[in-house]
């Protein structure tokens, strides 16, 4: 009988499992084999060959490596830490029904709905040094000299324009999952709390926080790594410059693979970005989720 329930259990999540394999494993193992081969779209005469592990031996070795890997980690430690102190901030003021609350939240989750490409756009055009918004702004505050070269040109402000680009797109989102925590943590412990005399900011230090560690978690992860492969808002505002200023690995990954025609080298900047994906996920569970499984 156990036998039977348990086959059967089986054929219920047979159709996530081909699901999972089409999506994610065909091509996972598509990218592992091809970072071990030489393939050189711009000389199709040579074939394909085996190269080892030599595209990892000049991943590991290549200085621009090691900087293309410190400049993701700059944007994506800065943009998860503004998008996570931001969307708690406003789900802690959202927390509570007022007039309007609906359509507050409704008007947050805007910019979440664009697409990053016309964010890239959106961005590039009020940073503008001629007929940009905000620069006109702060040329009439008196501030016209934290603008006086291109914010998009100045090699030590472009990465933090595109970290604030990325967290304006993004902080809705995890505004949206926190405030789904906080409206999921019962009163009682509050009540409790607040008899005993409890000061607010100890109650949302020992209520809140420990209660919303779930949702902090799922947040921090799946915006570390979509930020990880940021792309778009990368390729429309800045190309990677100036110079390399702003290459991730995402892009440097593209540039390889679609510039230099370089196949198996770019499946091998891939692979190290899905590592580092895999190292963060287990970081973020151990820190944030003190090594629980929330699955």
């Amino acid at each position: 009988m156990k036998s039977r329930r348990r086959s059967r259990g089986y054929w219920y999540i047979l159709p996530s499992m081909v699901f999972i394999v089409i999506i994610f494993m065909i091509p996972l193992t598509y990218t592992i084999v091809m970072s071990f081969l030489r393939w050189n779209l711009l000389r199709p005469d040579l074939g394909i060959r085996a190269a080892g592990f030599s595209n990892y031996v000049r991943l590991f070795t290549d200085p621009f490596t090691l900087d293309t890997v410190g400049r993701t980690f700059y944007f994506v430690l800065g943009a998860v830490l503004i998008e996570l102190i931001a969307g708690l901030c406003i789900a802690l003021a959202l927390d509570t029904e007022f007039k309007g609350w609906k359509i507050v939240q409704s008007v947050l989750l805007v910019p979440f709905m664009i697409a990053p490409v016309v964010v890239g756009y959106v961005w590039r055009f009020v940073l503008n040094s001629d007929y940009g918004p905000i620069i006109h702004i702060l040329r009439q505050l008196g501030l016209g000299g934290l603008v006086e070269k291109p914010l998009l040109s100045n090699p030590s402000a472009a990465m933090p324009v595109l970290i604030v680009a990325d967290a304006w797109e993004y902080i809705p989102f995890v505004t949206l999952v926190l405030l789904a925590g906080l409206k999921s943590i019962p009163y009682e412990p509050y009540e409790a709390a607040f008899v005993d005399g409890a000061s607010s900011l100890q109650r949302f230090h020992y209520i809140t926080l420990p209660l919303l560690r779930p949702s902090i978690l799922v947040a921090v992860v799946i915006r570390t790594l979509t930020s990880l492969r940021v792309f778009d808002i990368v390729f429309i505002m800045t190309g990677g410059g100036p110079g390399t200023a702003t290459e991730t690995l995402a892009f440097y990954g593209y540039r390889t693979a679609f510039q230099a025609y370089n196949v198996g080298f770019s499946s091998a900047i891939n692979m190290l970005t899905f590592g580092i994906a895999v190292v963060f996920t287990i970081l973020y569970m151990k820190i944030i989720g003190g090594g629980k499984n929330y699955a």
